[in-house]
């Protein structure tokens, strides 16, 4: 079962800059969350420590999501490279 997945304006942007600086990197990423939207029952979700956010990794870029068990969405909050993911995220 694919979930609903919702992205935030921030990391909208983020995809569709990277979408022109590099789109094998844009669409792995994508390929990756649709992946997890696929899988989110199966998968060991691990939140970040003092947040309520998970992480996933694809390559250098890390997309930091929620998951609404309730409404049965995923809401992808952040996607940027490692270090700059987890600073946004006031970590």
């Amino acid at each position: 079962m694919t979930r609903r997945v919702v992205y935030s304006p921030q990391a909208g942007k983020f995809l569709e800059k990277l979408t022109g600086k590099s789109p094998r990197a844009a669409q792995g990423i994508l390929d990756k969350i649709e992946w997890l939207a696929e899988n989110a029952d199966v998968l060991r979700h691990e939140r970040l420590r003092g947040t309520r956010h998970f992480s996933l990794h694809s390559g250098q870029y890390r997309v930091l999501y929620l998951w609404d068990r309730a409404q049965d969405v995923i809401i992808i909050e952040i996607i940027d490279k490692h270090d700059a993911a987890y600073q946004r995220l006031g970590r």
